[in-house]
């Protein structure tokens, strides 16, 4: 049995000349790597970095201009694999890869399966964009891919790989598989930058046919934990026992857990960040302020040169709007500068490029800091906004069991009672959709609350909106298809900002 030593790290195209120049130094203080793997789209920036002097390096593509499935050697030290398959690197490690999103994932499930179900040696290394379904709920998370867990348990991997969360590291403590009894093990990586942990270097023993030793027997760890895959773990969860950050508690113990308290200077949408991206912002009035949306949704269309996804964002740092009890928020200076914005957008929306408005937001104590996500809806696809709203509704409810259980009510007016009872509650949390089909018609309001407590899926309202445009591919925002550079980013605020000039709030005070 030979071993072999591998780095896997998680980066983005802006980053990838700073790190590069880290892994070589990485590479000579604790290496030498018998190969890298790069997790991330940025295989057009490595074309243009000094790879050389580095071991032999896999990047993941799921890009059109790729091959539609497979491998291929870009330069002498660097190849790509793309879609999804199975890869055996000279030295026998075999590496098994789903670079695709969950939208995909799930629209290609059948052939994804046909191919792996080929697969009859052991995996190695599996590595997929997207968490598989029942590691995301150990670790309270909304997404994850019922594919991932069909290929995990075909393919039972000794190390999975995932990088769909760009912001957190997590390591599962290992298990073992039932049928092969050896041990497996999940690693989220974080991206280059985040403050998260991105490098992950490990030894692997690579198996050969001269070899006999087990290890179930002699090498178990210590720490293992029953298999997340096993039939019997998932339908008998004792006192609803669940893991979080590779240490077993119960869920109880878990509502009772403090939420991750996010200060100011670490807040993305904080002036006291020094990495704001403030080269977004479009508007900064008395109390709130207007940027485009990072990974927008939305895409140019008709005389829209630009997404049009932007968010309205108040400058003090608080986690909701209804936070004066008894109190209309809409009557506090905060509460009058967001409807401005809101309605001045939905003004640009209709006048200049006949286009409806939906607004989505999320009031809750748990949040981080409290925005609304404006979308701009071409006026045919308006009507059938309650049509995508309840799909997701089913798949929210029925599919995903342990989310909050959402139930919408929709109201005329802003005045109704019933709606100004649930706005004037500071104890109140509830999501909103606010859908206008014309600035002069009154919108229609589409409310759901829902407990402090409970598990919620923050990006709801995207695949609602998502849904509703045919837009399944830009379902995430940092998707490869929605990723955007910094000029590109710079250029969508400066179009945005020549056509909202007349509408801008802050410039007719």
């Amino acid at each position: 049995m030979v071993q072999a030593k591998v780095l896997v790290i998680h980066l983005k195209n802006e980053s990838a000349e700073s790190v590069i120049n880290k892994v070589k130094r990485l590479n000579e203080k604790s290496g030498p790597f018998e190969c890298i793997f790069f997790l991330g789209d940025l295989l057009s920036k490595l074309d243009q970095v000094d790879i050389s002097t580095l071991p032999p390096i896999y990047c993941f593509t799921s890009l059109p201009d790729s091959p539609v499935n497979g491998s291929d050697e870009v330069q002498a030290n660097l190849t790509r694999l793309n879609g999804y398959g199975v890869y055996q690197m000279t030295n026998k490690l075999r590496i098994g890869y789903i670079a695709l999103e969950e939208a995909k994932c799930n629209e290609l499930k059948d052939k994804i399966l046909e191919k792996f179900k080929l697969v009859n040696a052991p995996i190695d290394i599996l590595i997929t964009r997207e968490w598989s379904t029942h590691i995301a709920e150990l670790k309270d998370r909304l997404s994850g891919s019922d594919t991932i867990d069909d290929v995990a348990k075909l393919l039972q991997p000794r190390y999975h790989f995932t990088y769909s969360d760009n912001d957190t590291f997590f390591e599962l403590n290992p298990f073992l598989w039932n049928e092969k009894e050896s041990v497996s093990r999940f690693i989220n990586l974080a991206t280059y930058g985040s403050g998260s942990k991105w490098a992950y270097a490990f030894n692997i023993k690579i198996e050969t046919d001269d070899d006999i030793e087990d290890e179930h027997e002699s090498n178990l760890p210590t720490n293992l934990i029953s298999n997340p895959y096993s039939t019997t773990n998932i339908k008998k969860r004792p006192m609803d026992l669940i893991d979080t950050d590779g240490q077993q508690v119960t869920k109880s113990s878990i509502s009772l857990k403090k939420p991750r308290k996010v200060l100011p200077i670490d807040c993305h949408f904080c002036f006291t960040n020094p990495n704001m991206e403030d080269h977004m912002i479009i508007s900064i009035d008395d109390s709130a302020y207007m940027t485009t949306a990072k990974g927008p949704l939305t895409v140019p269309k008709g005389d829209m040169n630009f997404p049009g996804h932007c968010l309205i964002i108040p400058i003090e740092h608080i986690p909701k709007f209804n936070n004066v009890d008894g109190q209309s928020p809409f009557e506090t200076p905060l509460g009058k500068d967001l409807l401005a914005y809101e309605r001045s957008v939905v003004n640009m929306n209709y006048q200049k490029f006949d286009m409806s408005t939906i607004v989505f937001e999320i009031n809750s104590e748990r949040s981080i800091h409290f925005h609304k996500q404006v979308f701009p809806i071409p006026k045919y696809l308006i009507m059938k906004f309650n049509e995508s709203l309840d799909r997701q509704l089913h798949f929210n409810n029925e599919k995903y069991s342990r989310n909050a259980k959402l139930n919408f009510e929709k109201f005329e007016t802003t005045s109704d009672l019933r709606y100004e009872a649930i706005v004037k509650n500071s104890n109140m949390n509830y999501l909103q959709f606010t859908v206008y089909e014309t600035p002069i018609t009154e919108p229609a309001i589409y409310v759901s609350k829902f407990e402090l407590d409970d598990r919620l899926d923050l990006q709801f309202g995207r695949r609602v909106v998502a849904f509703l445009l045919h837009l399944p591919n830009r379902l995430n925002w940092d998707s490869p298809t929605c990723q955007q550079t910094k000029e590109q980013e710079m250029i969508d605020v400066e179009k945005f900002q020549k056509s909202y000039k007349e509408y801008d709030i802050a410039k007719s005070k």
